[in-house]
């Protein structure tokens, strides 16, 4: 679900805080506080009461911050949601989503059999420190340069083997080495530093900080300090987003919080790599079991995210951010209304 809605984690402290309910009905405390952070509405609780996804985008205060809100709730338990959730190439299948792939462990280039980045000759070779159609380190530009006969017959398959070798180095890397490993790209004049932008929109929500400190602490020092009852794993994704498809990866982290009253999860995600749009982005969800009326388990299910995204400011980025704001909220919804619908076929 992550291409097509992005990225925030503000809600937390006061998703932590909301007492369980045996009811349906969203605890005071919770609501107050989707309001006031979120200005969810009472009509947007009215759906959600009636099984409606909703979602929003939340303001920054900066054209290329995006951030977005999408709730649901589900008649499933949070540990069956769980056990779907960890399908995630199931999980993940929306109309844009072309292929998803968990990565075994340790991850293996046979994990990328169907990763397919399609580099074009005309654009790798016109890639040079400070401007590139992709987004890609300066050393990788170099490598791809250097290291195939572009004008050999084979040149694609060879670019794509190159590619994913890369990759399973990028990712094994940061398996050992945490954010330090991670990439800064040089596709514009100046270089991103991808830790960076994970930094700072993790770390522009202090109260996720002081209410789930050891997740964002592991989240932000992996692979060190991994707290108790917590899980994780990579895949990557292919999917249609704007004029071009995107290649990204993404490293997740699921925590088990204790409760008095069934299961309740958070869960992280962090893009640790994109092939175009997107700088950094950082995704949150949060399970959190109640009852039906009826006395069936359900869930409410919150999806924020935040993002740092290309093209959006300027004067051409604001039109691109006004139409991005009207269809993308509707896309979360949509999917979190999948989810919805495919959990409680089962």
């Amino acid at each position: 679900m992550l291409i097509s809605r992005f990225n925030c984690l503000a809600l937390v402290v006061l998703l932590c805080s909301a007492a369980f309910t045996q009811s349906q009905t969203l605890p005071a405390q919770l609501q107050e506080g989707l309001e006031k952070e979120f200005h969810l509405s009472s009509d947007d609780f009215e759906k959600l009461a009636a099984g409606q996804a909703i979602a929003r985008i939340v303001p920054t205060g900066q054209p290329d911050d995006v951030r977005m809100i999408g709730v649901v709730l589900i008649k499933i338990t949070s540990d069956d949601f769980i056990k779907a959730f960890r399908d995630i190439e199931n999980f993940e299948k929306t109309k844009e989503v072309i292929r998803t792939h968990r990565f075994s462990s340790p991850p293996a280039e046979s994990d990328l059999v169907d990763f397919a980045p399609d580099i074009k000759k005309s654009e790798i070779l016109a890639c040079h420190p400070g401007h590139c159609s992709y987004k890609l380190p300066a050393e990788a530009m170099q490598a791809l340069q250097t290291s195939i006969n572009w004008d050999a017959p084979d040149a694609n398959e060879k670019s794509n083997l190159l590619v994913r070798k890369m990759t399973i180095d990028y990712l094994n890397r940061y398996r050992m080495q945490g954010d330090r490993a991670l990439a800064v790209y040089y596709d514009t004049p100046a270089p991103y530093s991808l830790a960076e932008g994970l930094h700072s929109l993790i770390g522009s929500e202090t109260r996720i900080g002081k209410a789930l400190p050891d997740l964002i602490h592991y989240a932000s020092t992996y692979p060190a300090g991994r707290p108790a009852d917590t899980e994780d794993f990579f895949y990557w994704q292919e999917a249609a987003f704007g004029l071009k498809h995107v290649l990204r990866t993404q490293h997740v982290i699921i925590q088990r919080l204790p409760s008095e009253f069934g299961s309740r999860y958070a869960i992280i995600s962090k893009m640790l790599f994109a092939s175009h749009y997107f700088r950094a982005a950082v995704e949150f969800k949060y399970v959190y079991p109640v009852q039906t009326p009826s006395g069936e388990p359900a869930i409410y299910l919150i999806t924020a995210q935040r993002s740092f995204i290309d093209g959006l400011t300027g004067l051409r980025g604001a039109i691109v951010r006004k139409v991005a704001e009207g269809r993308s909220p509707a896309s979360l919804a949509a999917d979190l209304q999948l989810a919805k619908e495919k959990m409680e076929r089962h």
